[in-house]
This record gives structure tokens, sequence and C-alpha cells, in this order.
């Protein structure tokens, strides 16, 4: 642990230095490896794959979806927020087969249904929210106190529509995107439906709600996939 915490204080001061992330997500889903390894071990992954050049993150990307599998939620939220900005960067083949895509989600359903909640968390959330945990907590506590409360609300902050708090924390993460990164990563979402990388019918609903997106550079991007598919 000495070592460990030795080691965080040198690597986040040196934003430079490289961490073997490829190992490190080889070691993740070690099913022989205890808790406490994999613990330690997303850590560094966290911290090592923001820094990989964007070629070797794009590389690395379906690796992040196999490691979440079986993995406790907060672990996936994070494995995705890594995951998410990557997408933009992706390059697809130009005709869909199974055998070229980078994502082979065709036998891995549920790893699906993770990525399409998540996705759909991201196109909801509005650019410069920022949660705020007391916040949250009150707005908590007064659901559950008098009804006396429930008609006012006034100073207690909404999550985003159709968002809870919860929702929002997570797409926030640790380490909140800037709205032009909230931006790039919605275009990358669109892009990654249009390269038919999950079912169409399940990401009809992503579509329409970024065609809705207050950007425009998302709100046609989406609305052209969507008149595409109509065809």
């Amino acid at each position: 642990m000495e070592l460990l915490v030795h080691l965080n204080k040198r690597i986040k001061s040196r934003p430079k230095i490289q961490l073997p992330v490829e190992t490190l997500l080889v070691q993740y889903q070690d099913p022989a490896a205890v808790s406490f390894v994999t613990n330690f071990t997303i850590i560094y992954v966290k911290m090592g794959y923001p820094r990989l050049p964007v070629e070797k993150q794009c590389e690395l990307a379906p690796t992040l979806l196999t490691a979440m599998e079986g993995k406790p939620q907060p672990q996936q939220d994070s494995l995705m927020h890594l995951l998410i900005p990557t997408l933009f960067h992706m390059k697809y083949p130009v005709e869909s087969s199974k055998s070229a895509s980078p994502f082979n989600l065709a036998e891995k359903p549920k790893t699906v249904q993770l990525l399409l909640d998540f996705m759909l968390d991201v196109l909801l959330m509005p650019y410069g929210y920022v949660l705020n945990e007391s916040q949250s907590r009150q707005n908590s506590s007064s659901a559950q106190g008098s009804s006396s409360n429930s008609g006012g609300g006034s100073g207690i902050p909404q999550p985003p529509p159709g968002m809870s708090f919860y929702a929002a924390k997570r797409v926030i993460g640790d380490n909140p995107w800037t709205p032009e990164q909230l931006e790039q990563c919605k275009l990358g979402i669109v892009k990654f439906i249009e390269a038919e990388q999950v079912p169409e019918l399940e990401a009809v609903l992503h579509l329409v709600i970024a065609s809705s997106d207050t950007r425009h550079s998302v709100a046609t991007a989406a609305d052209l996939e969507l008149k595409s598919k109509q065809r």
C-alpha cells in the first residue's frame, strides 16, 4: 500500500508518464485476480488510458467493452467513461461486416444494453451541466419530507430532463467533460450507430434524442442518419 501511494503521487504529478494500459487490462480481466488487485488495476487503467495516443486508445477500445463484463457497475461506468470519447476517433469499415468490425457485439447482449443505456444518458446530458452533491442530497431528503414541501421545491435544482441524479453523476464521472468534449462524445455515439455497431431498432431512440440536440453538429448528423434509415 505504501508503494502504491508513493506511485500515485509521482504518476499524478507527471501526466506525461505512460502506463502499461494493455497489460493492466489483461490483468483486470484475469478471472483468478482477487478484488484487491482488480480494484487497484482499474485505478491505473483510468489514469493511463487517456494518456495514450489516440490511435492506441482506438485499438484498445474493444478491450474496454470486453473488460467490463461481470464487473461491478461503478467500474463498468468508469470504463464506459473512458470508451465514449474514443468513439469519435474510431474508424469503421465502409461496408458493415462482422469480421471487419472493431466491436464484435453480436454475442454480447448484456454489454450492448450497458452501452446503449450509458450512451442514452450521454445524449441527454445538457452542455455545461454541473452536479452539486449537496444539492442532490437535499433534493432526495426533500422528496422524503413533509407534503408541505412537495409543491415548492424552489431553490432545489432538478437533474437534466429524462435523467436521474445517479445517471447525471455517472456521465459526469471523475473528470467532467467540457461542453466541447461532450459535443464530440455525442458525435462519436452517432458515428458509432451509423456504423451499425448495435442493432438498428435499439438505437433509433438515441438518434431521435440526438436529432433534438442544442448543438447543430450533433442534431444534423443524427437527423441525416434517421432519414437514411427511413428509406
